[in-house]
């Protein structure tokens, strides 16, 4: 394995194309419903649908994405595989209808999903259960028919739920479980919080952005973040081998799970706002009272770079974006430069907006809003590090963490903060993990 190459990273799973093509979807979708009349959930999906075909078929048409190794497929043929088994299709669509079983019991049990906030998310689950089971159904029957292994975790799932577990992998059962865990969280905050996005940015003229250099900033702002809302959701739902985009493996580490659910309802309910709240009501705009001068638009401008430079990161994911998984390791745009940036500018964006050093209460309430803003980073660097070591199982992270430690853009930083550093892992993954992690060509 290299580590020292000169020319650039490993190829990353996807390219930039794939994202540009959402974000142009996501627009014209904006474009089209802001006169069409909508309600909240179909505009929502309409969003969805927009963002993620352009992708989905750019992945499948053009790159090819299901003949790489990684998605486990024959190829884009049905010659020669004979008729369908349709007893292991069953059996497949049997361990995936009692998981989401499961998950609905679930979200009766708990009385955080009896809250109106997931009211969306329920209506959306009406009105699209009967199309959910036709897509399913179709695709469990046409990649069946390509797969090298057929017998998977929907498979080792259905038989588990038919009381055959002597004969299947408890490996397979544990990754089953941990990524619907991982869905079934993600789904419906993710469902909903675009369909907030997708309210305000199709009711809020484009023409109000240039009324004043603020509206402007946070136009971008609401922007960036149904946009990047429009691409978690996605990816959350095309969790697909057809496009390679399966989840090769979920994140084992339970302080990986803690600090990334800590940021995410319900728990940043309590954490956030009972321990680390660090707003005072002062943000950019109370620091530049007047709204003149340089370092306004200076500021200003520095805000708007950091939410695009953000949005650009996860873009980048095309419809891999997920949370605690490894679906492909991404090499390009700014993962070329950062092995983070997508926490990286988050994070820059926060102190440029909340600035939480100024207060016009006293030295004291600035002081201790920093240091709750500092205490938040740190989540973000544990997270960081949960999916360095969650992902450095896959040896082209490595071979790709370790060109960004020579010549990413912070390798001066790393002699500062040594806590900033990749370092290789050590043992290596057995050969057994490594077999989750096929390689892929370059695309």
């Amino acid at each position: 394995m290299q580590t020292g190459r000169k020319s650039g990273p490993p190829p990353s799973v996807t390219r930039q194309m794939t994202g540009l093509l959402g974000v142009i979807g996501f627009a014209l979708a904006l474009y089209f419903l802001s006169n069409a009349g909508f309600d909240r959930v179909h505009a929502t999906v309409i969003v969805m649908a927009a963002t993620a075909l352009p992708m989905l078929l750019h992945e499948v048409v053009f790159l090819k994405a299901h003949r790489q190794e990684a998605a486990g497929l024959q190829g884009f043929t049905l010659r020669g595989t004979g008729p369908a088994n349709w007893e292991r299709i069953c059996i497949k669509l049997f361990g995936m209808w009692g998981t989401i079983a499961g998950l609905a019991f679930a979200y009766w049990l708990f009385p955080e999903y009896a809250r109106e906030f997931y009211e969306p998310f329920w209506a959306f689950c009406h009105d699209y259960a009967l199309a959910f089971v036709f897509i399913t159904t179709f695709y469990f029957w046409l990649i069946d028919r390509w797969q090298k292994e057929p017998e998977d975790e929907y498979y080792a799932a259905g038989r588990l739920f038919m009381g055959q577990r002597d004969k299947v992998s408890g490996e397979d059962i544990r990754r089953h479980f941990l990524n619907w865990i991982i869905k079934g969280f993600f789904i419906p905050l993710m469902f909903i919080y675009l369909s907030n996005s997708v309210q305000f940015l199709i009711r809020e003229p484009v023409g109000s952005a240039f009324d004043s250099f603020p509206m402007f900033v946070r136009y971008i702002s609401r922007f960036t973040l149904g946009l990047d809302l429009a691409i978690a959701a996605v990816g959350y739902f095309l969790t697909i081998r057809l496009a390679n985009a399966h989840i090769r493996s979920p994140n084992n580490l339970f302080w990986g799970w803690t600090v990334t659910l800590c940021v995410y309802a319900p728990f940043y309910g309590l954490i956030g706002k009972r321990y680390l709240d660090h707003k005072d009501g002062n943000g950019w705009l109370e620091m530049f009272a007047d709204n003149t001068g340089v370092w306004f638009y200076v500021w200003g401008v520095a805000i708007i770079i950091s939410k695009l430079g953000w949005v650009w990161a996860n873009v980048t994911f095309g419809i891999r974006f997920s949370n605690l998984t490894n679906r492909g390791i991404l090499t390009n745009g700014p993962f070329r430069w950062f092995r983070h940036p997508s926490y990286f500018f988050k994070n820059v964006s926060w102190w440029l907006l909340t600035v939480p050093f100024f207060s016009t209460e006293s030295n004291e309430v600035a002081l201790q809003n920093t240091l709750l803003m500092l205490s938040l980073n740190t989540i973000y660097l544990l997270r960081a590090k949960a999916e360095e070591r969650h992902l450095s199982e896959d040896p082209t992270y490595v071979e790709y963490a370790m060109w960004v430690e020579k010549h990413g853009a912070m390798r001066g930083l790393r002699a500062i903060f040594p806590f900033l550093r990749y370092r290789r892992p050590d043992p290596q993954p057995d050969a057994e993990t490594q077999k989750l992690y096929a390689p892929y060509r370059a695309v």
